[in-house]
């Protein structure tokens, strides 16, 4: 029945795709719909998804949509669905080719964007924006969104994802780096030319300032001594080349000595893949092809023109790579060994000497680990390799231990460091990780239909590619890690029923939901700028105990669950602990949230009852005791501030509480502070006066007080209590 409504569903866009682009009046109203579906799609439907983000990637990537105009107005909106797809779902694992497409599709209406930020600003959406596209960024160049294994060996996966957030990179670049030109053409070449010195939030020299990091980050890329494959080689320099003929003042130095003196022979293999000699030879091949064909493009299109000297230098270059591809065809390319050139092998040799004294890489780095056992925990190794399939157990114990000491006697200390902080980090994540309580069981249905559950695996990247073109009709050769297998995906889905908690268990949980709350209190809050704000100050009969969301939000709700929201006294005093322990680590600074949850705390209490005294050993009792014990001890003369505040706004004090103001008046150096906090009390809280002068007279009578002690007793118990 799922299988039926979901097929139905993808017609329905397929059709509402077609209406859009044969009569463009409707593709607005189509865009709103298609977006609401996607971001209200399960995490698990990745075919509606997808269906929904073909529109997109037609309209704007594919320019199905002619009107630029149209295009541009609208690009707004995606921004929403990028983040949702981008940001919002980080935390699960991702779905390939969705990234992907999210990929191209800012990348495609990334300018537009721009352009529309430019005319009509809207800062909210632009730090959303900011948010997905410096969250890309900071992805590359990783094996993004694949788990990766490591630097070198990443730079070969996620092929498909990568050359799309070069492309997006160049774009970026692009954009935020100002036209060359002075007559701007809105249409083909948007830039920070176009923002004006009044404009709101976006900054010409701050958004130059990144695209020159991110231009600097490409060639660094470039120059790097590991060989590149040929896909990412070829992107770069294609992205390189654009930016040439559309930013010429800010790379062509660079760009052009690059062309210049690259050679692909005196790169070295990635570590890990020296052994296949073919492969290898090919990517220098074809990367050679590539540049081969770039300097072509100089030379043919007149770059070069102006500089004989340099355009001579390019035509010996020229003919450098047609008499080597000529002898690769001649001889064979596996009989052609660029180490036989002695100047070739002695650079290659010093560079992997280098690398060497600095061996720390391991195959797979990931500190997540692929499966919830102890073998995939401790591989640093191939996932494929046959030493992960050998049973150590089957060694003789002297030689296993003599093996041990011996691999222990070679590595470098930082090294095995290194390993062992590999295999603690995947432990901690597995121990931790949440996403094991959504593990449930597979009930076959008769029909073998059912809903969809995704499965990842790490060396699979036919599934994706069947997967994809049973849904679609079409075949994409990205390389991916993701699958679906249909023997273990067909049937009813059942989440199993959870174990009851016990007692410990409930505190340990309360115990980690304090603690997130307490890591949000720590954390920067962008203050909501919303048109909300307004009505909600308007409307004050609504009284609203968080209004808009700031650093000691937090506190409220804790307070307001440990008084109101659990109904087991024993859970409800774990967290009052757990709060004053936070209190307690730096009391001065956080008095703003002692008072209110002290207050919470009384109000509680009398609030079902006629009085105002609140029970003698009762919370709030107790807890005002030990903020007032922890507190006055490290008052200084300086704190007189602090802790009046804190004592006028106490909502009950009596004799108990005022009496802990005894040790300060007994202090030579902070009696002051102690009497100017009972004459406050005595002066503004007429209630607590018998006990602020039976404080006085007890110290007035105490043998151990000293004269002066006695003398500023008596003239206080004077003014403001003759009677005594």
């Amino acid at each position: 029945m799922a299988s039926d409504l979901d097929s139905k569903q993808l017609d329905q866009l397929k059709e509402a795709e077609k209406l859009a682009f044969d009569h463009p009046n409707f593709f607005e109203q189509i865009l709103d719909t298609t977006i609401s579906i996607c971001i209200g799609t399960p995490c698990n439907e990745f075919r509606l998804q997808y269906q929904c983000l073909s529109l997109i990637y037609k309209a704007f990537y594919e320019k199905k949509i002619e009107s630029f105009e149209l295009r541009s107005q609208q690009s707004v909106k995606v921004i929403q669905l990028l983040d949702y797809l981008i940001i919002r779902n980080e935390q699960r694992s991702p779905n390939y080719l969705i990234i992907q497409k999210c990929i191209d599709i800012l990348n495609a209406t990334y300018d537009l964007i721009f352009l529309q930020m430019v005319q009509n600003p809207n800062e909210d959406e632009w730090e959303r924006l900011s948010d997905v596209k410096d969250y890309l960024l900071s992805q590359w160049p990783s094996s993004y969104p694949l788990q990766p294994y490591n630097p070198e060996t990443d730079l070969s996966r996620s092929i498909a994802c990568k050359t799309s957030l070069i492309k997006l990179i160049g774009k970026i670049i692009q954009v935020q780096l100002p036209a060359s030109s002075s007559g701007i053409d809105i249409e083909h070449d948007i830039s920070v030319s176009m923002i004006q010195s009044n404009h709101p939030f976006l900054l010409n020299s701050n958004l130059s300032s990144q695209a020159q990091n991110l231009l600097d980050s490409l060639f660094a890329v470039l120059n790097d001594d590991v060989l590149l494959p040929t896909a990412i080689f070829t992107t770069i320099m294609s992205t390189m080349m654009t930016l040439f003929k559309s930013r010429p003042k800010f790379l062509s130095n660079k760009f052009i000595m690059f062309v210049l003196a690259y050679e692909s022979q005196l790169k070295i293999e990635p570590r890990f893949e020296r052994e296949e000699k073919l492969k290898m030879k090919l990517i220098k091949r074809f990367n050679d092809r590539v540049d081969k064909c770039l300097i072509s493009i100089l030379l043919n299109k007149g770059f070069l023109a102006k500089d004989p000297g340099l355009r001579t230098r390019f035509e010996n270059k020229f003919n450098y790579l047609v008499d080597k591809a000529r002898d690769q065809r001649q001889k064979g390319i596996l009989n052609v060994d660029d180490d036989d050139d002695p100047e070739v092998k002695n650079i290659k040799k010093q560079k992997v000497e280098a690398i060497q004294r600095d061996n720390m890489l391991f195959y797979n780095e990931s500190k997540i680990a692929r499966s919830h056992d102890y073998k995939s925990i401790y591989n640093l190794i191939k996932p494929n390799d046959q030493l992960t399939e050998f049973d150590m157990s089957s060694i003789p114990t002297d030689i296993l231990v003599s093996m041990v000491v011996t691999a222990l006697q070679k590595i470098s200390t930082a090294k095995l460091v290194k390993g062992l902080t590999i295999v603690f980090d995947r432990y901690k994540d597995l121990t931790t990780n949440t996403d094991t309580a959504f593990q449930g069981i597979y009930l076959t249905p008769p029909n073998n239909e059912g809903s969809l559950k995704r499965k990842r695996t790490d060396d699979d990247e036919d599934g994706v590619r069947r997967r994809l073109k049973a849904d679609t009709g079409t075949e994409n050769s990205n390389e991916t890690d993701d699958t679906y297998s249909d023997d273990e995906l067909k049937g009813a889905f059942l989440v199993p029923v959870p174990n009851e908690f016990s007692l410990n268990n409930k505190k340990e949980q309360l115990g980690l939901i304090i603690n997130n709350f307490v890591k949000l209190s720590a954390q920067k809050v962008k203050k909501n700028k919303s048109s909300l704000d307004s009505s909600i100050h308007q409307n004050a009969l609504e009284k609203l105990a968080i209004s808009n969301w700031n650093e000691e939000s937090w506190i409220k709700i804790l307070s307001r669950l440990a008084t109101r929201g659990l109904a087991d006294h024993e859970l409800a005093n774990c967290m009052r602990k757990s709060i004053f322990d936070y209190f307690k680590d730096d009391m001065r600074n956080r008095i703003d949230g002692v008072i209110e949850w002290l207050n919470e705390e009384y109000y509680s209490e009398i609030r079902d009852t006629t009085g105002i005294q609140p029970l003698r050993d009762g919370n709030y009792m107790t807890y005002c005791a030990f903020t007032l014990d922890n507190l006055i001890p490290f008052l200084e003369s300086s704190d007189r501030k602090l802790f009046i505040r804190l004592m006028s706004e106490l909502p009950y004090l009596d004799k108990s509480l005022i009496s802990k103001i005894r040790s300060l008046c007994k202090d030579p150096v902070r009696s002051k502070l102690g009497f100017q906090s009972l004459l406050y009390l005595i002066m503004f809280r007429p209630p607590v006066l018998n006990d602020c002068l039976g404080l006085l007279t007890d110290m007035l009578n105490d043998t151990s007080s000293d004269d002066a002690l006695k003398n500023e007793c008596s003239n206080y118990l004077k003014k403001y209590g003759p009677q005594q």
